[in-house]
């Protein structure tokens, strides 16, 4: 068993919000002191009340010192059919020594969103559109008090979207026999998928499993929320098989989605039948899962087939299903150079991109919040694979390759830091004769100041696009200057890493690994396409961790697992992968945080798109795929399966996913 031991930041991060909320209390403010007249008067609950005598005294708390909410668990059950219920809540809390109603007083929330609404005499009132564990929250003066109110959601009845569901499929499909020779298969999502749960776009894929087959019953069953339905075939024959891809109503997408984030597993399955009920095949199921918090942030990609262009996606801004920005194209260059491998500011101001592909190197430094080049393209200086630091006022880079030329050298290649703002180099870290590639600056500033690259062979005559036999190093800042590089993961004969991405915690380390077939190329021999970092079929995503020393990498078997249109094969290309900027909640106990990679893997019925690249390299194109990662997970594989994301282009190759906090509009 091998177990990674996730980061220093991260691990005081979970002690730091233990002690922030594993034992808050409240104290009360110290009562102002007053004087009054009279005497046996009996003071009111704001405090403002006087008596008929007395003298002097303390004037009475106008703050409850506790809070009770009733009741503290309820359980509601709603259909489509009847999507009312309530739930009456009442808050008692102590005033000045003595039990009160104070339900009219607080202030009252129900989380998550979507599933009730609540008023301020504490009624909650479900909005029958899905279901799930609430929290409902009464606060007042400091104090608060929660109740968990269960809401079981149940929808049967034709997808909104579909059309010519007879009135009475509900009944057709109550039969429990299966009859196989009409059991569609699932194609897509795979099994064992987690999806964050404002994901939209996603498809259902199935084989249609018997030409007879014209009503179909997609089942979403969980704990708090199950979806029963009724579709048509919207025919694909374009991929590996004939069969039905379904993309559910975004209304019911969300009720699984809301109702099930941070739960269990979803069970999916596909019934079909003709409409008249002859018999009904049922497909096996699979799972999926929601995480507990929405993914956000801004993802720049870059597509390369047919046209060459940045495109960019806002992940909290966009709730329904709609095409990607087309960003940045040769008309911000020099009006015909593209643009490829880019780099952003972690806050999302800022983009560097290297132009005109391998032997070019020339610079666009883009100020995304004005929408204009920082500086006249080309910069003066030439790199390939940039990364920006923490505070987004440097990016490092580095440039190996021969100007105007796809012919490799052999040689020491230093990693450059360049200023943010004006793109001029700063400094030189000097790696004593290694050959440096793909570097990636940390995100964290809770952790060290680390840059992992790739320590490629500096005796073979590649390119900055082709690394040969490479190894994964990391140089770290002491606070006054650069330190030596040290190995994370050594390198080996036969097999090429490359590709580091460090995670948001500052310490996960995801590389790639490709089998080769030739060794290290002979001086002046052409390099191994097998094992040459591009679009490599071999490509294999492995997770190590800075503090460990890269010791025991684990192999993410669950996010290279090819899905059932695969047919079993590994050589999936699983490229270039690149970490969301956030560690997020899997659940009330978990971590969790999200990896993007390039794959040539089938999406489901779906084939990938044509390549863009040499058809000696690459015979198909790459999508972008997502996969999360569970913090939680001590031991071997803390991956889950991946899914492709649903707003990308698949006409088209796109790869090389990068991450910012913030989707900035100019402005």
């Amino acid at each position: 068993m091998r177990t990674i031991q996730f980061g220093r930041a991260f691990r005081s991060a979970l002690i730091v919000a233990t002690l922030i909320f594993g034992g808050c209390g409240f104290k009360p403010a110290a009562n102002p002191t007053g004087t009054g007249t009279g005497t046996g008067g009996t003071a009111a609950v704001d405090g403002g009340g006087t008596g008929s005598g007395g003298t002097g005294g303390s004037k009475p708390s106008t703050h409850p010192t506790s809070l009770n909410i009733d009741p503290s668990t309820a359980t509601l059950t709603v259909t489509n059919a009847n999507p009312t219920q309530t739930q009456q809540y009442t808050v008692t809390g102590m005033v000045n020594g003595q039990m009160q109603d104070l339900t009219s007083q607080v202030t009252f929330t129900a989380t998550p969103n979507g599933v009730v609404t609540i008023d301020g005499n504490g009624l909650a009132t479900t909005t029958g559109k899905s279901g799930g564990a609430i929290t409902v929250t009464a606060s007042l003066g400091g104090l608060s008090t929660t109740a968990t109110l269960i809401v079981y959601y149940t929808f049967i009845g034709a997808d909104p979207g579909a059309t010519g569901i007879p009135d009475g499929a509900a009944t057709i499909f109550t039969t429990t026999s299966n009859d196989s020779s009409r059991a569609p298969q699932l194609v897509y999502p795979n099994d064992g998928v987690l999806f964050p749960p404002n994901i939209t776009g996603i498809e259902i894929h199935f084989t249609q499993g018997s030409s007879s087959n014209t009503l179909f019953e997609v089942t979403f069953a969980a704990t708090y929320v199950t979806v029963n339905a009724f579709t048509r075939c919207t025919a694909f024959s374009g991929g590996v098989a004939p069969g039905c891809i379904y993309t559910p109503d975004p209304g019911l997408w969300a009720a699984v989605a809301t109702g099930n984030a941070g739960q269990g597993p979803v069970q999916l399955t596909v019934r079909g039948t003709d409409d008249t009920g002859t018999s009904v095949g049922d497909s096996g199921s699979l799972q999926m899962r929601f995480a507990r918090d929405n993914i956000d942030g801004a993802l720049y990609y870059w597509t390369t087939s047919g046209k060459s262009a940045i495109m960019r996606w806002d992940f909290s801004g966009s709730t329904t299903l709609q095409a990607p920005q087309s960003y940045l194209t040769p008309t911000n260059t020099d009006g015909k150079t593209c643009v490829g491998c880019h780099a952003l500011a972690p806050d999302g101001s800022a983009l560097v991109a290297s132009a005109g592909g391998q032997g070019d190197g020339r610079l666009l430094l883009w100020d995304i919040k004005n929408n204009k080049a920082l500086m006249p393209f080309p910069l003066a200086m030439r790199s390939q694979f940039e990364s920006w630091n923490a505070a987004g006022s440097q990016f490092v880079g580095m440039y190996g390759d021969t100007q105007n030329s796809t012919r490799g050298k052999a040689g020491a290649v230093n990693l450059t830091i360049f200023d943010g703002a004006t793109g001029t180099m700063v400094t030189t870290i000097n790696l004593a004769g290694a050959r440096a590639d793909h570097p990636d600056w940390s995100k964290s500033t809770d952790s060290p100041n680390t840059i992992v690259f790739t320590s490629a062979d500096p005796t073979a005559p590649t390119t900055d696009q082709h690394p040969s036999t490479g190894a994964i190093d990391y140089v770290q800042y002491d606070g006054t200057a650069w330190g030596a590089p040290q190995t994370l993961v050594p390198s080996v004969l036969g097999k090429n890493r490359y590709y580091p991405a460090i995670g948001p915690d500052g310490d996960l380390v995801a590389y790639d690994e490709s089998t080769c077939t030739a060794g290290t190329p002979a001086a002046g021999a052409a390099p191994d396409l097998s094992c040459d970092a591009d679009t490599d079929a071999t490509a294999t995503i492995f997770l190590t961790t800075i503090s460990s020393g890269g010791a025991n990498p684990i192999l993410l078997a669950n996010a290279n697992r090819p899905g059932i249109a695969d047919n079993g094969t590994p050589a999936l290309t699983d490229s270039f992968p690149k970490w969301s900027p956030f560690v997020s909640n899997l659940n009330e106990m978990d971590k969790l945080v999200w990896l993007t990679f390039s794959s040539t893997r089938q999406y489901g019925l779906r084939p990938p798109p044509a390549s863009s690249m040499n058809s000696s390299e690459a015979k198909t194109g790459t999508l972008i795929w997502m996969v999360g990662v569970n913090l939680g997970v001590g031991n071997d594989d803390p991956s889950y399966t991946a899914f492709a994301l649903p707003f990308q282009d698949i006409t088209t190759s796109n790869h090389i996913a990068q991450w910012a906090k913030f989707f900035i509009n100019p402005g």
